[in-house]
Order: C-alpha cells, then structure tokens, then sequence
C-alpha cells in the first residue's frame, strides 16, 4: 500500500478546519503540519491552532513557514499544500518544496485579485462574484484555475458580512467538489488580459466598505 500524501495547510478560519478534517478522514493523506495564522477572523467560534492542538496535529502557531522543521536547512518537502486565507505572499522557495500547491481566494478570477476582494466588489456595484480555487504562482492570485463557482450579489442592500458570509458557504462548497477529485484536475490559465487586483495601500479607498458594515466603516473613517 503506498504511504499517504503528505499534506500542509496555511491560513486560518473555518475553512482551514474543515480542510484538517478532510483531509484527517481521507486515508490517502495525512496531514502532516499546518501553519496558522496567529489572527483568526473574528466571526471565527474556532480558532485553527486550537481545532490542531485538539487533534494532534502539529501546528506551527507563529504563522510562519520558515518555522516549519526542515525549512531551514533545505530538507522541508510536501505532496500538497492548500492555503486558505493565509496572509503572506509565499516565497518562490517555498511553492518549489511543494509537489502541489493550492490557494483558495474569494473572487471569480481573474477578478479581484488581492486584498478585500468582497468589500471592493461591493464598492464597485458588482453583480456577481466568486470564490476559487488555483495553483500558486510568484504573482499574486494569478496561477492556472482548478475550480471556481459564481454568485449573485446584492450591492444595493447586502453589507460586506452578508455576500462573505454568502461567499464563505459558496467556498466551503467549493472545496467539498474539489477536493475528492482534485488529482484529475487540469488547471486552466487564467485570463490575465480581464483580471483586477487591490493592495492593503489601496483600503482607504474603500470608504463605507472598508469594514464589514457601512455604521463601521464609517466610524473607523471618522478616527483616521
């Protein structure tokens, strides 16, 4: 019988768990660290480092890859690496250590690439977004597509918390499909000719959606 595929897993939230437990039930791989973001979000009940420390999986809690053991030296290696909301951009050193490496991002791309994509879809008047699951690339949110699902959404009443939290189960769906099927997948490149993209430089302009409600967007705006 061949060993199990060696999996990591960097982010945080409910989606990084339900990830651990996918992967946890699957007797094709096992999870074999996750790196977790220190700053979960707060709608999380959760936390990542928690559910790990529960579970026995070794979690490496400063966020950090370059703490994982191995890395350093050179020896680090995985078949697999999904990140889920992971806040730094990850190194080319580190997409090379990895048989595969898989990101989730909250848009349709090539849309939206970058930070807060559902606060500036709402911004712009969008009627539809996305959530996607990609190859990793150096560029930011720009490697091939293995899977990706599309939403309405409603910029005249819906808050940011609505369409992400909307976004949220669209993803977790997502990665329900993907995953069990994930090694037959052939990406396909993205339309880079169509794509947008945000930078944390860019929030300001975010204005009543900077935050996850209009009331607090506009408080937060007031002590800038």
């Amino acid at each position: 019988m061949n060993s199990p595929e060696q999996v990591v897993i960097c982010g945080k939230g409910e989606l990084a768990i339900f990830a651990c437990e996918y992967f946890n039930a699957s007797p094709k791989h096992t999870v074999s660290y996750v790196v977790a973001d220190p700053f979960e979000p707060v709608s999380t009940e959760r936390t990542l480092i928690e559910y790990c420390r529960e579970h026995g999986i070794e979690v490496i809690d400063s966020g950090r890859i370059e703490d994982l053991p191995g890395y350093a030296d050179g020896t680090f290696a995985c078949d697999l690496c999904l990140v889920i909301f992971h806040k730094r951009i990850l190194p080319r050193r580190f997409i090379d250590c990895c048989a595969r490496i898989i990101n989730l991002h909250l848009s349709y791309l090539p849309k939206y690439r970058g930070v807060r994509p559902v606060n500036w879809a709402l911004k712009n008047g969008e009627r539809m977004h996305g959530a996607t699951l990609h190859e990793i690339s150096e560029g930011i949110d720009e490697g091939p597509i293995l899977n990706q699902v599309a939403f309405c959404i409603y910029p005249e009443f819906e808050e940011v918390v609505d369409t992400y939290t909307r976004a949220m189960g669209y993803a977790r769906q997502l990665l329900m499909d993907t995953l069990p099927m994930i090694d037959r997948i052939v990406p396909v490149p993205q339309e880079h000719a169509e794509m947008s993209i945000y930078y944390e430089k860019d929030n300001h302009r975010l204005e009543e959606r900077m935050t996850f409600t209009k009331a607090q967007s506009l408080k937060l705006l007031e002590r800038l």
